[in-house]
C-alpha cells in the first residue's frame, strides 16, 4: 500500500529540451521504471527506490515577452 505523500516533479528531456512534469509517489516497497520522450524516445528519466513516478504530462511553457510596456 502507498502511502500519500506525492510531490510533482519537472523533468527535461536532454535529446529534445522537451519539458515534462510527473507525480512522485512514495511505496514501503521497491519500484522501478523509466520514462522516454514522446517526441525523440530519448529516455528522460530513470527510477529505482522506494517510490513511483506516474502522471506524465508536457510542460506547455509561454516565452517571456521583451519590450516596452504600452502606455
Amino acid at each position: 500500500m502507498a502511502s500519500s505523500i506525492w510531490t510533482t516533479e519537472e523533468f527535461t528531456c536532454p535529446g529534445c529540451g522537451m519539458d515534462y512534469a510527473a507525480t512522485r509517489e512514495q511505496h514501503p516497497h521497491k519500484h522501478s521504471g523509466n520514462f522516454e520522450c514522446r517526441v525523440c524516445q530519448t529516455e528522460v528519466h530513470a527510477w529505482s527506490g522506494a517510490h513511483d513516478y506516474f502522471g506524465w504530462k508536457v510542460i506547455k511553457r509561454t516565452s517571456p515577452v521583451f519590450g516596452r510596456k504600452s502606455a
